[in-house]
């Protein structure tokens, strides 16, 4: 499906890591994350890009538990999505969490169909 979002302009890489543990989360809201991710990144890039999307197992001490704000150190399953194209400006990323309650955050031009959705 993502390959079907993505276009023929961009470059879709996976790199999924092997014999991943298992996560407690909602796989419909999993995909609708990375849907969402995908689409975003490809409308940052319409003439075209790169779109990766990883996956690992991890283990993160102390200090890059608060740097992430997770609760405690330890094992952990990423889930990476990223791209090439021209990224948020400092006002948009200061925001990035905000309820969606709130004014709408744009990184493209008015008139665009696709909003930011965050699962919770």
């Amino acid at each position: 499906m993502v390959r079907q979002l993505t276009g023929k302009d961009i470059e879709l890489v996976l790199s999924l890591g092997a014999d991943l543990e298992l996560v407690k989360a909602d796989p419909s809201q999993i995909e609708q994350v990375v849907l969402n991710l995908c689409v975003n990144a490809r409308d940052a890039m319409p003439d075209g890009g790169t779109l990766t999307i990883e996956t690992l197992n991890t283990q993160l001490d102390g200090a890059q538990t608060h740097e992430h704000s997770m609760e405690s150190p330890g094992e952990y399953v990423m889930l990476a999505v990223t791209d090439t194209g021209s990224g948020m400006d400092a006002d948009t990323k200061a925001r990035v969490f905000e309820p969606s309650s709130r004014p709408s955050l744009r990184t493209r031009e008015r008139g665009w169909g696709s909003r930011r959705c965050m699962a919770s």
